[in-house]
C-alpha cells in the first residue's frame, strides 16, 4: 500500500497527471533492469484482478501496527515488493559456470538429505498443513492477519478507496511492517530475526513476501551450545522446501511440489511452462514482473522427488536392515538401495511364493517370469552443452543402469556382424542399422525397456545408435537383477521366458553376449541359456514361415496366452514426455524418466489385484466356451485324436531343411458342390447303364445342380437392384443388366429340361425383363407351396424320391460351402477396411474406396442369403425342423462377428469369443448352466451371463481334404409328416 501510494505522488510532482484508465485506475510497480555496466528502472501497471472470494475492507484504525507486531516501521525488507527480491538462488552469467554453479546447488542439497528427510516425515502429521482457508467473504484488516497467520500463501484483496477497485496482495503487505512468523504457530517471536525477502511459490502464484524466522536458541551444537534453528530447516518445518540450504532466498510450499508432481507424472507437461503458469497466476498481464524462478524449480522438483520416492520405498525408514528379531531383510534377493516399484503379480521367490516349490511341468507357467524387451526412438536426447559433472540423483538405483558402467559398456564392446543379420530375411530393419549414421543427428537415439507381462517396467538402458542386441541383454540383465541380488541357488530359481520382435536373431549369441558384456554374471550365463523364448503375437506375421514355425507364441506349451507385446503398452505412457527429456542434461533426464515410470510402475501396482480377479472370471467362462469346442472336435474326429495326440508339439525340420510345426495350416483341395455334382452324376449314369444299357439325358443331379445355380444368380441381381436403390451407379447398373441376359439363357434351358422331368407341368410365359422374379420348379420350391411327395413303388414315386434326395444332398453341401464363403466375404471385408486409407488420394480415391466398401458389405450380405437359402431348401424339403439348430443353426450378420485384421490389437481383445460362423462343430450350444456351475461352484448364479456370452456353435463341415467320392454322401431322412 505504501510503496504503490509513494509512487503515483512521484508521478504527480512531475505534473504527468494524466486522466488515462490505466495512469489512474491501476497500481503501478518500479522494476529494476541491471547489466554489467548499467542500471534502468522502468514502470509497469498491474491490472484489475478478479473478483475475490475473500476480500478486505480498508478500515482507517488498521493503519497502524498490530500490537503483536515489534518490527521497526522503516525496516529495508519489511516492505517486500518484487523488485526487491532476487529471482533466483543462484546466478552467474557464462553457460559453463551456470552448469558448475547447478552442480554446486545440487551437492550442497545433497550434503544435507539426512536433514531433509527427517524434516519431511515430521511434517507428515501436523494437523494445519495445506489446511483450506476458512474466512469469511468480507474482513477488516486486523481479522484477515488473525485468520492467515497459518495460511500465508492466501491473496488478499484489499479494498482501494480513492480508486475504488480491488487490489491484489501478499498477506505480508496487509498491513504495514507485515511479514510471515516462524517457529511459533504464526505469532510473533521474542527473539525474532528483522522480516527479509523471500520468494515463495504455491498453486495460485509466485509471491514476493517477507519472512520473520524465530530466533530462539533451541538447536543444540558441537560444542554442546544452543544455537537457533538454520533458516532452511525453519522453512521445513513450517511445510516450505528451501531453494537453498546456506541462505535460502526462495521457497516452494509442499503442497505445490505434490502437485507439480502428479502434474508431471499425468499430464507430462514441462516445467518450462508449469513455471510460466505460476507467473501468470500472480500476474497475468506483467508476467515479466514476477520473479523467474525457473533454474532453481527444476533443481528443487528433482530433489523432492527423489527424496519422496525414498521414502515411499522404505529405504529412507531403513528398509535393507532385517527387522528386530529376524536375519534376513525383508527383500533378500533385491538389490540394496533400489528405489523402484516390482510387479507384485510375477513369481518372486521369498516375497510372494516360498523360496522352495514344486509343480509339474504341466503348471511351470505358474512360475515362470516372463520378460518382453522392446525398443523406443522418442525417448531420445538431443546433443546439450553437458561437461558431464551432473550426476543422476537415481544412478543404479531405479530403471537406468550406473553411469559409470554403461559408459564403460558402450566404449568398450564392438557390435558384431552376426548380430546385424536376421535368419529369416524378412523383419526389424533398425536391427541391420545398429551404428549407422542414421542415428548420428542425436546424442542418444532412444531407449530400449524391459518389461514384464503385466507392463511393469523393469528396466531402461539407453540407445546410443540403433537398436544393437547388446542393450537388449543389458535391459535382461538389469531387469533381472532386480530380483537376483544376490542370486538364487538352482532349486529356487524361477523359469524364465523372453518375447522381442527379433528374437530369431536375438537369440543366436545370447549366451555369447552375455560372457562379453558381464563376464562376472555366472548366474546371468546360467539363466540365459535355460531361458525360453518367442516372437509377439503382432510382429510374427512379419516374419518369414520358418520363424513363425519356431517362434509363434501360442505353438508353446504352458505360455498362458503371453503374447508378449506388454512392452508397447509403456509408450503410451512414456512418449509424450520425450518432448522435454530430450532437452535435459543426461543426468536430469534419467531422474526424470525415473519418476514419471515410477508413477506408471505405481498405479499399475495398485490396479493389479482387481483386474486380475476380473480377468480369472473371464479365463474361466471362454476356457468353457472353448473346451466346448475342443471336445465337438473331438467327437467328429474320434478316430484321428489318438493318432493327432502322439505327434510332436515341437517344430520338425524334415531332409530337405523345411520346418514344419503340427499346428500350421495347410492349403489343401475343399469339397464343393462341383465335387458332389460330379460324384453324384458319374453314380446316376452308371444306374442308368445298368438298367437300360445306355446313357440317359441330362442327370437329375446335373437338372437340381442348374437349378441351385441360377437361383443364386438371381439372389444376387436382387441384392445388386436393392443396392442400385439406395447408391444409383451406372457401374452397377450395367452389372445387373448382363446378369438379367445370362439368366434368360440359362432359365430357357432350364425351363426345356424341366418339361421332360415335370411333363404335366404348364409353364407360364418367361418374363425376360425381370428373369430374377421367375420361381424355379424345384422339389424345395413345389413342397413349399404345398405338392407332396409321390408315394408307392411306381415309376412316379422313384422319381420324385430321386429329385427330393438328389437336391438334400447338394443343399448340405452348398451350406457347408456357405459357410466358408461367409467367412471369405468377412475376411475380404476387412482387407477392404484395411487399405481404405490407401485410397484416400483425392476426391476420386475416396469416392473409388467407398465403393469398394459396398460391394464388400454386399457381399458379405448376399453370402448370408446363400447360406440361409440352402437351410430354408432343406427345411421344406423335410431334411431338417425348422426351429432346428442341427446340422445348420440360421445364420446372422451377428454370427461373423470377429477380431478385424484391419485394427491393431485392443484392449479387451482375449476376452472376446469370435461369431458362430468361424466354429465348425456339430451344431451344440453350450448351456449356460455348464457355464455358471463352472465359474460358480457355489451355486450362486446372481451373476447372470448376458445373450451375448453364449455363442451358438456352427455345425461340422467338411475337413480340408482332399476330395473322395464318400465324402460327397449327406444322411438323408423322411420328410416329417
Amino acid at each position: 500500500m505504501k510503496s504503490i501510494g509513494r509512487h503515483k505522488a512521484s508521478a504527480g510532482k512531475t505534473g504527468a497527471k494524466t486522466t488515462s484508465r490505466v495512469a489512474t485506475d491501476v497500481p503501478s510497480l518500479k522494476v529494476g533492469f541491471h547489466t554489467a555496466t548499467t542500471s534502468r528502472s522502468e514502470r509497469l501497471y498491474v491490472s484489475k484482478p478478479g473478483f475475490p472470494t475473500c476480500t478486505i475492507v480498508d478500515d482507517p484504525v488498521c493503519e497502524q501496527p498490530l500490537p503483536f507486531f515489534d518490527a521497526p516501521e522503516e525496516t529495508p525488507g519489511a516492505i517486500p515488493a518484487y523488485e526487491t527480491t532476487p529471482a533466483c538462488d543462484e546466478t552467474g552469467e557464462e553457460k559453463s559456470e551456470k552448469i558448475r554453479q547447478n552442480v554446486a546447488h545440487m551437492n550442497e542439497l545433497r550434503k544435507e538429505e539426512h536433514t531433509f528427510l527427517q524434516l519431511l516425515l515430521s511434517v507428515h502429521h501436523h494437523p494445519q498443513l495445506l489446511a483450506p482457508c476458512s474466512c469469511a467473504e468480507l474482513l477488516c484488516r486486523t481479522c484477515w492477519v488473525k485468520k492467515h497467520r497459518t495460511m500465508w500463501t492466501h491473496w488478499a484483496f484489499v479494498w482501494n478507496r480513492s480508486e475504488r477497485f480491488f487490489e491484489k496482495h501478499d498477506s505480508s503487505q496487509v498491513v504495514k511492517n507485515g511479514a510471515l512468523r516462524l517457529g511459533h504457530y504464526g505469532e510473533g517471536c521474542a527473539n525474532a530475526e528483522a522480516a527479509r525477502s523471500i520468494t515463495l511459490v504455491e498453486c495460485n502464484g509466485i509471491h514476493a513476501t517477507a519472512i520473520a524466522f524465530c530466533g530462539c536458541k533451541t538447536a543444540a551444537t558441537a560444542d554442546g551450545k544452543k544455537r537457533s534453528l538454520p533458516h532452511f530447516q525453519q522453512l521445513m518445518q513450517a511445510g516450505i522446501f528451501p531453494g537453498s540450504v546456506k541462505y535460502p532466498k526462495t521457497g516452494y510450499t509442499l503442497g505445490l511440489l505434490k502437485y507439480h508432481r502428479q502434474q508431471r507424472s499425468q499430464g507430462k507437461g514441462s516445467a518450462y511452462n508449469f513455471v510460466l503458469v505460476l507467473q501468470r497466476m500472480a500476474d497475468p498481464y506483467f508476467a515479466g514482473a514476477v520473479p523467474d524462478i525457473y533454474p532453481n524449480f527444476l533443481a528443487i522438483t528433482r530433489f523432492y522427488e527423489y527424496l519422496e520416492i525414498k521414502i515411499e520405498s522404505g529405504q529412507a525408514l531403513g528398509l535393507d536392515v532385517p527387522v528386530p528379531g529376524e536375519v534376513v531383510r525383508p527383500y533378500p534377493n533385491r538389490p540394496r538401495g533400489f528405489l523402484g516399484v516390482s510387479c507384485a503379480a510375477c513369481p518372486e521367490r521369498g516375497v510372494n511364493m516360498p523360496f522352495v516349490v514344486k509343480v509339474p511341468g504341466y503348471l511351470r507357467h505358474t512360475i515362470t517370469q516372463n520378460i518382453t524387451l522392446d525398443g523406443n526412438f522418442k525417448a531420445n536426447l538431443f546433443f546439450k552443452r553437458d561437461d558431464g559433472s551432473d550426476t543422476s540423483l537415481t544412478d543404479g538405483n531405479m530403471y537406468f543402469p550406473n553411469q559409470t558402467e554403461f559408459e564403460h559398456l558402450a566404449k568398450t564392446y564392438v557390435i558384431p556382424e552376426e548380430d546385424k543379420e536376421v535368419p529369416c530375411k524378412a523383419h526389424i530393419g533398425s536391427i541391420r542399422h545398429q551404428g549407422s549414421v542414421k542415428y548420428g543427428t542425436t546424442a542418444l537415439s532412444g531407449v530400449v525397456a524391459s518389461a514384464c507381462d503385466h507392463s511393469v517396467l523393469g528396466s531402461l538402458i539407453d540407445m546410443l545408435r540403433g537398436e544393437a542386441f547388446a542393450l537388449g541383454t543389458y535391459a535382461q540383465r538389469e531387469h533381472l537383477r532386480h530380483t537376483h541380488s544376490p542370486p538364487h541357488e538352482p532349486e529356487s530359481a524361477n523359469p524364465t521366458t523372453v518375447s522381442y520382435d527379433s528374437y530369431c536373431s536375438f537369440v543366436v549369441n545370447q549366451v555369447k553376449r552375455s560372457l562379453t558384456l558381464f563376464p562376472d554374471d555366472k548366474w546371468l550365463h546360467v539363466l540365459l541359456a535355460s531361458v525360453e523364448g518367442q516372437i509377439p503375437a503382432d510382429h510374427i506375421n512379419g516374419h518369414g514361415i520358418s520363424c513363425q514355425s519356431i517362434w509363434q507364441a501360442v505353438y508353446f506349451p504352458c505360455r498362458a496366452h503371453f503374447h508378449g507385446e506388454t512392452a508397447e503398452v509403456l509408450w503410451a505412457f512414456l512418449n509424450p514426455l520425450g518432448s522435454s527429456t530430450r532437452q535435459m542434461t543426461g543426468a536430469s533426464r534419467h531422474d526424470i524418466i525415473n519418476f514419471v515410470m515410477h508413477a506408471w510402475n505405481t498405479l499399475k501396482l495398485f490396479r493389479q489385484a482387481e483386474l486380475l480377479a476380473a480377468e480369472r472370471l473371464d479365463a474361466l467362462r471362454l476356457f468353457e466356451l472353448h473346451m466346448a469346442v475342443v471336445e465337438d472336435l473331438s467327437r467328429q474326429h474320434a478316430t484321428e485324436v489318438g493318432a493327432w495326440s502322439r505327434l510332436p508339439r515341437s517344430p520338425t525340420q524334415s531332409a530337405g531343411g523345411k520346418i514344419k510345426s503340427v499346428y500350421q495350416h495347410e492349403s489343401t483341395q475343399a469339397l464343393t458342390v462341383e465335387n458332389v455334382l460330379a460324384t453324384m452324376v458319374a453314380a446316376e449314369q452308371e444306374q442308368s447303364r445298368r438298367n437300360d444299357g445306355h446313357d440317359a439325358g441330362t442327370p437329375v443331379a446335373q437338372w437340381i445342380h442348374d437349378g441351385m445355380s441360377i437361383e443364386r444368380t438371381q439372389v444376387l441381381a436382387i441384392a445388386l437392384l436393392k443396392n442400385h436403390r439406395e447408391h444409383p451407379l451406372q457401374e452397377t447398373w450395367e452389372s445387373i443388366t448382363t446378369l438379367r441376359d445370362t439368366l434368360n439363357l440359362k432359365l430357357k434351358k432350364f425351363r426345356e429340361r424341366q418339361r421332360e422331368i415335370y411333363p404335366r407341368l404348364t409353364l407360364s410365359a418367361l418374363d425376360v425383363d425381370e428373369p430374377e422374379l421367375t420361381a424355379l420348379q424345384l422339389p424345395s420350391y413345389r413342397m413349399k407351396h404345398g405338392h407332396k411327395p409321390t408315394s408307392g413303388g411306381s415309376d412316379a414315386a422313384a422319381q420324385s424320391t430321386q429329385l427330393r434326395e438328389a437336391e438334400i444332398q447338394l443343399r448340405c453341401t452348398a451350406a457347408q460351402n456357405g459357410i466358408l464363403a461367409v467367412r471369405d466375404a468377412s475376411v475380404a471385408l476387412s482387407a477392404v477396411k484395411k487399405t481404405r486409407e490407401l485410397d484416400y488420394r483425392g476426391q476420386g480415391g475416396v469416392t473409388r474406396s467407398q465403393r469398394n466398401l459396398q460391394k464388400a458389405e454386399v457381399m458379405k450380405t448376399f453370402e448370408i442369403a446363400m447360406y440361409n437359402n440352402a437351410r430354408t431348401a432343406l427345411i421344406h424339403l423335410g431334411h431338417m425342423e425348422k426351429d432346428s439348430v442341427e446340422p445348420f443353426p440360421p445364420m446372422t450378420p451377428k454370427d461373423t462377428r470377429r477380431k478385424e485384421t484391419h485394427l491393431h490389437r485392443a484392449t479387451g481383445d482375449s476376452r472376446l469369443f469370435d461369431g458362430t460362423a468361424w466354429y465348425l462343430q456339430s451344431g451344440v450350444t453350450i448351456s449356460r448352466a455348464a457355464v455358471s456351475s463352472t465359474l460358480f461352484p457355489g451355486g450362486d448364479r446372481s451373476l447372470s451371463l448376458p445373450d451375448h456370452v453364449v455363442p451358438r456353435l456352427r455345425p461340422r463341415t467338411f475337413s480340408r481334404r482332399k476330395f473322395s467320392s464318400r465324402q460327397g454322401t449327406c444322411n438323408l431322412r423322411p420328410p416329417s409328416s
